[in-house]
């Protein structure tokens, strides 16, 4: 018997071996078979030392001799197919021909295929050790199994989400497929239970093992994946306009403004420099907390309802967003009172022109009445050159035929100047349909013909928007449910936003 033959043997050997502890199989039993694994193992390796050791010194004979260039050409062939033809009787033999084809194209040898094959049916055979004092595998297993079943649940949510190779095996998995896999990945027998019993224990799973791999976690991260989606992918047109800044808590949040005292002022020689005056104005605001929570009961699971994973939470995301959108246009919409005591829109601001429908004339006397705003003092000239035009969906198609199409005036006064055209222009539903949504407060009337000017963010205060520090965006968590048969899954948004300064904003009422 050859070397490589006596190490076939041994490799069947060890694997004949696992396949001895069976689901009955006493702990006592388990263990010895264990022991005798281990021996068979240090055989295999010491006849691979042997097989190394024999091919070194067939190697160092084989470079005194002569070399054939032909003759080495047709041994690379021969023991190339021989390789191939080795590795894939081997995994036709033994089911895995996926990790053959793998071993086979990254140009492996038949050991290397060898052990990462006996390395596959340890584990495959791992799980069924189960009597009463269940062997258990480390936590990264479990933590990889829980990856690639949430990776397939989402993929059912989501087809066009990419699976990994692992997440394949539960590819076309229920609900109730993974409740089951879940537990018995845990060391518990589900044999013999019904549909109900095993939604309840995957659900409950109280055994003090609860971990990221743990079946409620894997929904979880499911639900909580669509509701990021959900909540990522809604549209939100303020973001330009707004500064975001994080709040340490929920205490009143107070913005100052600190005035000129009038500019500088000349020094002349040996004299001294004078002090100036702050002038101060201040904005207060403080975030709240909005939030809801879903329960993902043993009804979803036994009925295999995948609307709770993927669109449920996914609308509940979007409701997210758009209650950001409602905090900041209400800003607008609503004209609140500054901490000046005038409204944010006012002729005392300076900010709200004579109302005018909506064209070059009346957009250049907008335009000119923000660059002559004034600082604090009174003084200042501030030159605040607007950069984004807000305007009603009525007015899309008007703003952008007079700032972005190119067509010949029949007169001057209708032709919109190149820093007309570089205007951003923001166009939002709100500003048409107004808000009425009571938890940002009382409703807000809308306009079809009212549109705006705003100043970058960086250049004057307009619009801020604040998170809770560290909790920027959606924040979602789960436990297990005490009101509800299952899970819980909290979506919480922690935010708050507030106008700033009047000057970096313009109202025209239109007509």
């Amino acid at each position: 018997m050859t070397l490589r033959e006596k190490l076939a043997l041994l490799e069947k050997r060890a694997a004949g071996k696992l396949a001895e502890i069976k689901d009955d199989t006493a702990a006592d039993a388990a263990r010895a078979i264990e022991k005798d694994h281990e021996k068979i193992l240090a055989e295999i390796a010491d006849v691979r030392k042997q097989i190394k050791d024999a091919d070194d010194a067939e190697d160092s004979r084989q470079t005194e001799k002569p070399v054939d260039v032909a003759v080495e050409i047709r041994k690379a062939l021969d023991a190339e197919q021989k390789r191939v033809s080795e590795i894939r009787k081997l995994a036709k033999d033994a089911g895995a021909s996926e990790l053959g084809d793998e071993h086979i194209d990254g140009r492996k040898s038949v050991d290397e295929f060898r052990t990462a094959l006996l390395e596959k049916l340890m584990a495959r055979e791992a799980p069924s050790i189960d009597n009463r004092s269940p062997a258990r595998v480390g936590e990264e297993h479990h933590e990889k199994r829980a990856a690639v079943m949430s990776e397939a649940l989402q993929h059912r949510v989501d087809p066009t989400t990419k699976l990994t190779d692992g997440a394949r095996e539960y590819r076309g998995f229920t609900l109730m497929d993974m409740a089951r896999e879940a537990l018995e990945l845990r060391g518990e027998r589900t044999r013999g239970l019904s549909r109900d019993e095993i939604a309840a224990r995957a659900l409950a799973q109280r055994s003090g093992y609860m971990s990221t791999s743990d079946f409620p976690v894997i929904l979880g991260n499911v639900v909580n994946t669509s509701l990021r989606a959900g909540y990522e992918q809604a549209p939100q047109t303020f973001r330009p306009l707004v500064r975001e800044v994080p709040a340490a808590d929920f205490k009143a949040i107070n913005r100052a403004q600190l005035g000129g005292s009038g500019g500088f002022q000349k020094v002349n020689e040996s004299g001294e420099y004078k002090r100036g005056s702050l002038v101060e104005s201040k904005e207060s605001y403080s975030i709240a907390t909005y939030g809801e929570v879903i329960a993902i009961t043993r009804r979803v699971i036994i009925n295999d309802d995948m609307n709770t994973f993927g669109r449920i939470p996914q609308i509940l995301g979007q409701q997210a967003a758009q209650l950001e959108s409602d905090l900041v246009w209400y800003q607008i919409l609503s004209n609140p009172t500054m901490g000046d005591s005038v409204a944010l829109f006012h002729a005392t601001h300076k900010n709200l022109p004579t109302a005018a429908a909506f064209g070059v004339a009346s957009l250049g006397v907008a335009r000119a009445q923000m660059a002559k705003q004034v600082d604090l003092d009174g003084k200042t000239v501030l030159n605040i050159r607007p950069q984004y035009l807000i305007v009603p969906v009525a007015l899309e198609t008007t703003a952008e035929q007079e700032l972005k199409s190119i067509f010949y005036a029949d007169s001057s006064n209708k032709v919109a100047t190149a820093s007309m055209r570089s205007l951003e222009i923001i166009a939002e539903a709100r500003l048409d349909n107004g808000i009425d949504n009571k938890t940002v407060g009382a409703a807000a009337a809308g306009s079809a013909t009212a549109w705006y000017l705003a100043a970058s963010p960086s250049q004057v205060d307009t619009v801020e928007i604040a998170y809770l520090e560290g909790n920027r965006g959606l924040f979602s968590e789960t436990r297990n449910g005490f009101d509800v048969d299952g899970l819980e899954v909290k979506a919480r948004l922690e935010v708050g936003a507030k106008a700033m300064d009047h000057r970096g904003l313009l109202k025209n009422a239109g007509a």
